[in-house]
């Protein structure tokens, strides 16, 4: 079979028969419906002798291949360096788990010290016992250092993205499917993918019960065989499956929480006990991502994942007449999720039982001490989101001590009181020495109309409108013609917002800036006695679709559809009018809320049709603020960032 497949993007491991699923279990029919019930990794590419076969290496070699369009090799390095990417986070997990688990070495030095000292002692012993573990495993390759991005990759599952075509090129047909599939997982909204698949199936003779997931973990091949069993009415197996799943869940969140303390951000401030800080409230936004991530298991995420387990075993218990089984599973699945309607009938019905007393409700210990550790990390975030902002005493030395003192972050205005869904407004995300270094820099540094075809007055001729994006910054910082303070101020701030609509708005997957851009717009005294009360500085619009005058939303090019949500942060108030509006329709004529800027306030929401919105006339002056746009869909970040971030990291490290 020989037919035309798009290019996507740029020795197999043996897996037994697929299991079919019932689409059910996550409420929508998802095309890929089969998974595989096992693929074990077990081909260890890399030596301590040759350490540059690692993961990266054989990556880009793989790439190379397939530009070359040598299919053969390219499939040869793609398979080593996945097989080489599982054995390297596996054994760097457990270096990590059973250095934390041991028990130190002899007794600490003394026997007198206090809690601080004992913390560091303790840290010191540990660090010893992961450099020990990492040298015995990995060897020279123990410190290599892999680029950001090729991580990035393998989590979005890019090298499949490339095997796929590379094995419909040697007429490995359902081995295409097999790699089409595993990226759809990840990215299910990827039509080249989607087509290959269906293109895959419908020419190649392959069926779609045949087709497997290959990087469903072991946790999620037992779920499936669980939801499969309760399906069939089978509910020991349900139990035996849902058990088994529940145990290789939390090894596979152990194990994810450890790696995340293997990459940090290698911001280093001056004061050693900051240091600390900052590092450990990274490790703490990455470890509360692992729980994001698993429950995804066809391409669709399962809400509240863990909660579902106790969904199922609480009937397949009551089922198999094992009533206090039953009666934990409830109490553990509202433990996790008290406003479930279905789990609180539930325990109004066992309650009714005479056999059943209140005292049965007792959630598992494993799940307890899950929440209680997830709770403690969402308080802790909401300490440091409401208590800190971290400013940088360098970026001018006139900085006034008063805007040293932090500021705490506080919701102005929540969605109900904006008038719509998914709305929020906040104060104290920049303090006024930093608005005014950004609006200086704005004014300075922008190009008039920059992003808007050079037109200097794009959205009414009564403004001009100036902007400066990150690559623009980043420029001028490699020219010295700005400090890299700033630029680092930048990211910094625009980090903190896009942190702070995460948490605010419970998004199960991360925001990856699209677009950011810093901009003015200026009253044309000559323009104002003219103008129009529906002159808008902006016209009402959505930010991933095309508003039409009925009403609808088109969410076709030129929009920028893959955009998720969007943010304003205002950097000053010393202007007349500019108001922020959400709005009933795209005239403009009425809204629902209005928003003042004034220097630290955010305005967020989500970027689709629920949330028309534009900016009211600017009478005097220039208002300034800095937009950010978002996306769930890491194709589209912003590549102008990683650059400037990349800079701003080797000119920290005296590279540049």
């Amino acid at each position: 079979m020989r037919g035309e497949v798009l290019r996507a993007g740029s020795s197999l491991s043996s897996c037994p028969e697929p299991t079919e699923v019932i689409s059910k279990m996550t409420g929508t029919y998802f095309f890929l419906v089969v998974i595989s019930l096992s693929c074990l990794w077990v081909n260890v590419v890399s030596t301590p002798e040759k350490p540059y076969l690692s993961y990266d290496f054989l990556y880009n070699e793989g790439v190379s291949k397939y530009q070359e369009e040598n299919w053969e090799e390219c499939v040869k390095n793609l398979e080593d360096a996945l097989s080489d990417w599982h054995w390297w986070k596996e054994n760097m997990a457990k270096c990590r788990e059973d250095c934390h688990n041991k028990e130190n070495d002899g007794p600490l030095l003394s026997v007198k010290l206090q809690e601080e000292d004992r913390f560091y002692e303790t840290t010191v012993r540990t660090t010893l016992c992961i450099i020990k573990c990492k040298k015995s495993v990995f060897g020279s390759r123990m410190d290599r250092v892999v680029e950001e991005d090729v991580d990035e990759y393998f989590e979005m599952r890019k090298p499949y993205d490339y095997l796929q075509l590379c094995y419909f090129k040697l007429d490995m047909i359902k081995e295409a499917a097999d790699a089409a599939a595993t990226v759809l997982v990840a990215q299910p909204e990827h039509e080249v993918m989607q087509n290959n698949l269906k293109y895959y199936i419908a020419e190649g003779g392959i069926s779609p019960e045949s087709v497997v997931n290959r990087e469903l973990k072991e946790y999620g091949n037992e779920y499936i065989l669980g939801t499969i069993a309760y399906n069939q009415e089978d509910y020991a197996e349900t139990i035996n499956h849902m058990e088994k799943s529940l145990v290789l869940y939390f090894r596979a969140d152990q194990e994810c929480r450890r790696l995340c303390e293997n990459s940090i951000e290698q911001k280093i401030l001056e004061d050693f006990v900051m240091t600390v800080a900052n590092q450990y409230t990274y490790t703490i936004r990455c470890k509360r991502r692992c729980n994001r991530v698993h429950g995804n298991l066809l391409g669709e995420t399962i809400d509240n994942f863990l909660a579902s387990y106790f969904n199922y075993m609480q009937f397949a218990y009551f089922k198999e007449n094992k009533l206090e089984e039953a009666c934990e599973a409830v109490a553990s699945s509202l433990l996790l999720d008290p406003e479930d309607p279905v789990q609180q009938r539930n325990k109004q019905y066992y309650l009714s039982n005479e056999d059943v007393t209140e005292d049965m409700f007792v959630p598992r210990e494993s799940v307890v001490a899950y929440k209680d550790r997830m709770d403690y990390e969402r308080d802790m975030l909401d300490f440091i989101e409401t208590n800190f902002v971290f400013l940088d005493d360098d970026v001018l030395e006139d900085i006034e001590l008063e805007d040293e003192v932090t500021m705490g972050i506080r919701v102005s205005m929540t969605d109900e009181e904006l008038g719509g869904s998914e709305r929020m407004v906040a104060d104290g995300f920049a303090s006024p020495s930093e608005c005014h270094i950004l609006t200086e820099l704005t004014k300075m540094t922008s190009v008039e109309g920059d992003g808007y075809k050079k037109s200097t007055s794009p959205h009414t001729a009564a403004e001009n409108f100036q902007g400066v994006t990150l690559g623009r910054t980043g420029l001028m910082v490699h020219a010295n013609l700005i400090a890299k303070e700033v630029l680092e101020l930048i990211l910094d701030v625009t980090n903190h917002c896009r942190d702070y609509l995460e948490r605010y708005f419970n998004l199960l997957d991360p925001l990856y800036f699209s677009f950011t851009h810093l901009v003015c717009r200026t009253a044309r005294p000559e323009k104002a006695a003219n103008r129009s009360s529906l002159d808008l500085s902006h016209e009402v619009h959505v930010d991933n679709c095309i508003l039409q005058n009925d009403g609808n939303c088109l969410r076709v090019p030129p929009a920028y559809v893959f955009r998720d949500y969007s943010a304003i942060l205002y950097l000053n108030q010393e202007f007349e009018g500019g108001e922020f509006i959400f709005t009933h329709d795209r005239t403009g004529s009425s809204y629902e809320s209005k928003i003042k800027p004034r220097c630290g306030r955010m305005v967020g929401f989500s970027a689709g049709p629920e949330n028309p919105h534009g900016v009211l006339p600017v009478h005097e002056g220039s208002r300034c603020a800095i937009g950010m746009w978002f996306t769930h869909d890491k194709r589209y970040k912003e590549v102008e960032r990683i650059v400037a971030e990349t800079l701003l990291r080797k000119l920290q490290n005296g590279e540049i």
